[in-house]
């Protein structure tokens, strides 16, 4: 082996040793920093876990439904009309102020106008002739009558002897048989005209029979009656309001052509105003008349209006499944049809509750509810009884008492029992995981 062959070797020898104490030294390093020796530094110790606490109070707290609603009258109608014909009257725009009775719309149609003239006519004509009938006969017809008896006497007085002195001659032969038939016509024509006579003159004597008199005074009805239709036809052109209200809508104007059952115009009384809402069935049930509730309307921002519940519906809606409520608004002189409103219903008050942050409450695995109360530096578990949740903050029933301090956060992972911190610098003179005083309270 030559020289340098043999100083190779010694040089890799001696890196073969310089590795292997080196890979000892760190081993022993690392069993150093774990703590593996007896002689080694001490663990430090974990801090407890760190909460923040508030104080169970007593204040006012509602259970609502929250609901959208929108303004609607009550009292709305759309006028149309129930005849044909030109517009003569319609001075009306949006937003004019009608008082019940008052004219509306008239459509020009004269020829129902001639029918009322007609018809007062044919009852002035029929209410007279039943006058004449209820006054009975005057005495001048009676005298009348009787010189008309008095002439037919005569007359047949002459025709009588005419025919006696005809039937001679016949019977002597000087005039032929077809004379005496002539004369025969003659007597019975003057003997039928003085019946006729005497008649009438017996009749005007005795006056007009009740039957005569029931048939006129039925005449009269019918004059009457047609008198009626022909007026209500002609009403029918002029339209009245039904109630004092304001015009919300004109769809013609003076001059357009009215059609059978055409909208004409639109009308709302502005004092019936409510706010109508629909209820889900699952709440339908607790809304009762008299309810109070809290009303905001996107067109007022910031303004809440106080209102009640003045109308129940009777009946859900079928397809919606909701139930329609009415409420009336105090202050309703800033509302107007169609306005937007979001609702809050209050079911329930209760002006004294006890009541703690929502987030207080924990629901274990079980179902329980519990909350912690910091007392002595440990958290201590509470079983608690909840009742409404308004505002992120829920009613108390039972489990919590005012003045207690409650854990509102950090809560998650506590124990019954387990030793608690506040944040905030703690006193010396406080024991080891005693809070401060007043240290993590919200306020």
């Amino acid at each position: 082996m030559t020289p340098s062959q043999t100083c190779r070797l010694k040089k890799a020898r001696i890196f073969r040793i310089a590795g292997s104490v080196l890979a000892a030294f760190s081993i022993a390093l690392v069993f150093a920093g774990c703590g593996g020796g007896e002689g080694g530094p001490a663990q430090p110790q974990k801090k407890p876990p760190l909460v923040q606490i508030e104080t169970v109070s007593t204040g006012p707290i509602q259970r609502a439904i929250e609901l959208t609603g929108e303004v609607a009258p009550i009292e709305s109608i759309q006028i149309s009309s129930t005849v044909e014909g030109p517009i003569g009257y319609c001075p009306w725009r949006e937003g004019d102020r009608v008082e019940a009775g008052q004219k509306l719309i008239e459509i020009d149609r004269e020829i129902y106008r001639a029918e009322v003239n007609a018809s007062e006519a044919a009852l002035a004509v029929a209410k007279a002739k039943l006058d004449d009938l209820n006054a009975g006969t005057r005495p001048e017809e009676i005298e009348k009558a009787r010189q008309s008896v008095r002439e037919a006497e005569q007359s047949a007085a002459y025709e009588k002897a005419d025919f006696d002195r005809i039937a001679q001659l016949v019977e002597t032969g000087a005039l032929p048989g077809e004379e005496l038939e002539k004369a025969r016509v003659k007597l019975t024509a003057a003997e039928a005209k003085l019946n006729a006579a005497r008649q009438q003159l017996e009749i005007l004597e005795s006056g007009f029979t009740r039957t005569a008199i029931a048939v006129q005074q039925a005449s009269v009805k019918e004059a009457e009656a047609k008198l009626e239709l022909a007026r209500a036809r002609l009403e029918e052109c002029a339209i009245a309001a039904p109630f004092a209200g304001t015009i919300t809508k004109v769809f013609v104007r003076r001059g357009d052509m009215a059609a059978m059952k055409a909208p004409l115009l639109r009308m709302v009384d502005l004092e019936s105003l409510v706010v109508r809402c629909a209820v889900p069935e699952s709440q339908a049930g607790v809304v009762k008349r008299g309810m109070r509730a809290e009303i905001r309307l996107d067109a007022l921002p910031g303004v809440t209006l106080p209102a009640e519940v003045e109308r129940v519906y009777p009946e859900l809606d079928p397809q919606m499944r909701t139930r329609t409520v009415e409420l009336a608004v105090k202050n309703d002189e800033a509302l107007a049809p169609g306005m937007f409103g979001r609702v809050r219903l209050i079911v329930e008050s209760i002006d004294a509750a006890v009541t703690v942050p929502v987030q207080a409450v924990i629901v274990t695995p079980a179902g329980a509810q519990v909350a912690f109360v910091a007392a002595d530096g440990k958290a201590v578990q509470r079983k608690v009884q909840t009742g409404i949740e308004e505002g992120g903050r829920v009613q108390i029933l039972a489990g919590l008492k005012p003045g207690e301090d409650v854990i509102i956060a950090g809560q998650e992972k506590l124990k019954d029992g387990a030793v608690i911190r506040l944040p905030g610098p703690p006193k010396e003179s406080s024991p080891a995981g005693k809070p401060a005083a007043n240290g993590g309270r919200s306020q």
